[in-house]
């Protein structure tokens, strides 16, 4: 019996899709009118207002008297002379002011080429001179540039005498660059709809049968299928559907019995072939090298990319135990004797290969041991095998070498340009001296010998300091840990430092509690007066800074206090903090670069330093900087250096 078209899964599919059809048609159509309502609103909006615009041209003319010259015989020059209307137009953004008669002909224009002319509309249409003679207002059509988005817009007004008769009509033209481009777009969107819609149908009508046709297939199958589940076929109150969802359930049925006639006839005690250890047919298209061993150590599995990248041959390398075919590579037949031992999964190993010909190739190695995956192992149990997945990465490490290399021979550049910068003034300064304590010869004048002495015992300490900072910087650190009282610390170093401030007229202070944490006491201490120091030197020199600042700003600042540390194993987080002038923002990620500084008299070692020490207590430095406002410097240091600090966000 033939079945009804919404009984039918095919019926159903088709009906579905004629009515998607449909709404797609409903929907394009509402939206196309939705968008011409709102295209001709705008347009009337628009119109309405240049007709507004031409009512005040028209008064600006009857108040400049230009209108009395509009009844004047045949042949004479209008009295609205054609400069003064361009004039007009330009400066009120017209394209076109026109005075017409009410037969069309242009009395005056903005464009005297026009003088004389018709107008078209105002010849052609006797309505729209009507409804001029009458007082009202005509706008004509959007005049839009075909393929373009330009348009432009014209208003009609009736000029009348005292006795409200029609005397003569103003146009105006002016371009609408909006309205155009709403107009072509909406243009572009209609055909756009239109091409959708009509693909679509197509669809529908040419390949609907296509889209069904795996489903006609499977429908023929059920209905081939032995016993009770082609009788199904055609039941009434049924559809195709329940047909091949029974028919298909009736299959895993059967593959479910097999199954476990497989799991009856296998063996609980059997051990795992070397084909259950790994699929051949999922391994041999891999890129990577794939090596699977037994529980024995012995080559099971090895896909082409192993064959390439270890040199094995496939046929004489399986069955052979690991120790003999990766004799080249120590570390990988640890790994993987220890996986086998302990059950252990191991990966981002890096292992050295060595080749005949004496070169060493770096491999990255995974080794995942290999259990059976029906039961669960208990705790302790061997593993069935080891699995190996290995890559060559020789050129990923010669390249972060290279690149390495790289940033190191940049850094050691920077460094010496900026130790050389050091010692060239310094030595030019003891030069200078130098030869005037020559020519001085023993001669007194304004300036002694002594003064030059001392000159140059300060440029020599100068030289030292820089020295003695470098070697702080660049000697290996081995820290010298015990337990610091931060807060008898910060204490300590704000009561010198108010010393260095106070000519600078900068207040120190120190707000909160500080915790007792387990760290290099010296490192720490040189640290913080680092950043004590580069706080107070950021400031300008007292005079300059008064002037500046004036009688209602606010006082020059330094503020050490801690923030709370979301490390779960405590530390610190020490803040210094100042309203100075600020880092400019091109400057800031360069102020932890050795020997980079801003300051005339500054060594650039200071900050670098601070982060040394940072570094070396598992910590990090964090700065922020508003130009003009102020810098923050947040120095954070883990309970105990070693431990795992988790830095908090900025």
């Amino acid at each position: 019996m033939k079945r009804s078209l919404l009984h039918s899964y095919e019926g159903q599919i088709k009906v579905f899709l004629v009515l998607l059809v449909l709404f797609l048609a409903v929907a394009i159509f509402l939206d196309f009118h939705l968008l011409v309502s709102a295209r001709d609103a705008i347009q009337k909006e628009v119109g309405t207002r240049l007709a507004l615009q031409a009512d005040l041209v028209r008064a600006e003319l009857e108040r400049d008297q230009m209108l009395r010259g509009l009844r004047v015989s045949p042949g004479t020059q209008p009295y609205i002379p054609p400069t003064f209307l361009n004039l007009m137009a330009r400066q009120k953004g017209m394209l076109q002011i026109e005075i017409l008669a009410l037969d069309g002909s242009v009395l005056s224009s903005s464009d005297p080429e026009r003088v004389g002319r018709k107008d078209a509309r105002l010849a052609e249409d006797p309505s729209a001179s009507r409804r001029l003679q009458a007082g009202g207002s005509v706008i004509a059509p959007l005049d839009r540039v075909r393929y373009s988005s330009y348009a432009t817009l014209e208003a009609y007004r009736p000029i009348q005498d005292k006795g409200r008769a029609t005397v003569a009509v103003i146009r105006l033209t002016t371009d609408v660059p909006a309205l155009g481009a709403v107009d072509f777009n909406l243009t572009l969107i209609a055909a756009f709809q239109a091409a959708g819609l009509v693909f679509i149908l197509a669809l529908v009508i040419l390949f609907a049968r296509w889209l069904l046709q795996p489903y006609r297939r499977l429908l023929s199958a059920a209905g081939q299928a032995p016993g009770q589940v082609a009788g199904l076929a055609g039941a009434a109150g049924r559809d195709e559907t329940d047909d091949l969802v029974q028919a298909f359930q009736g299959v895993l049925d059967k593959l479910r019995e097999q199954e476990g006639e497989l799991q009856r006839l296998k063996g609980a005690g059997d051990r795992a072939s070397p084909q259950a250890l790994a699929s051949e047919q999922l391994v041999g298209g891999m890129s990577s090298a794939v090596l699977v061993f037994d529980r024995d150590g012995r080559l099971a599995v090895l896909n082409p990319a192993a064959e390439r990248l270890l040199g094995l041959d496939r046929g004489s390398s399986v069955g052979r135990k690991y120790g003999d075919l990766l004799g080249r590579s120590e570390r990988l037949i640890d790994l993987i004797a220890r996986s086998l031992q302990t059950g252990e999964s191991l990966s981002r190993e890096v292992v050295p290969l060595l080749d005949p010909a004496g070169k060493v190739t770096h491999l990255g190695a995974m080794v995942s041991p290999v259990r059976p995956g029906s039961e669960l192992s208990p705790p302790g149990r061997p593993p069935e095998g080891v699995f190996c997945l290995l890559a060559d990465l020789t050129e990923i490490k010669a390249l972060r070498e290279k690149v390495g290399l790289k940033e190191n021979l940049v850094a050691l550049g920077e460094m010496s340009a900026g130790i050389a910068h050091e010692f060239r003034n310094a030595l030019a300064t003891i030069h200078g001296l130098a030869r005037l304590i020559l020519k001085s010869n023993g001669h007194m004048g304004p300036s002694s010998p002594r003064e030059h002495a001392e000159t140059i015992l300060r440029e020599v300490e100068g030289i030292e300091r820089v020295v003695t900072d470098f070697l702080r910087y660049a000697r290996p650190v081995t820290l010298n840990l015990s337990e610091v009282d931060l807060q008898d610390l910060v204490d300590n170093l704000a009561r010198e430092a108010r010393e260095e401030a106070a000519p600078a007229g900068v207040a120190v202070e120190v707000r909160g509690a500080f915790p007792r944490i387990v760290a290099d006491e010296a490192l720490v201490r040189q640290a913080i007066r680092n950043l004590l120091m580069n706080a107070i030197e950021a400031f300008p020199p007292s005079a300059a800074a008064a002037s500046d600042r004036g009688p209602g700003a606010a006082a020059r600042r330094v503020v050490v206090h801690s923030e709370p540390q979301s490390d779960p194993q405590g530390g610190v987080r020490l803040v210094v903090e100042d309203n100075g002038p600020g880092i400019a923002m091109e400057v800031l990620p360069r102020i932890f670069t050795p020997f980079f500084t801003t300051k005339v008299r500054g060594t650039g070692l200071g900050l670098a330093l601070v982060q040394k020490t940072a570094v070396v207590h598992d910590g990090q430095v964090e700065v922020k900087s508003d130009p003009g406002r102020g810098t923050t410097f947040a120095l954070i240091l883990p309970a105990c250096p070693g431990a795992p600090a988790a830095a908090p966000p900025l």
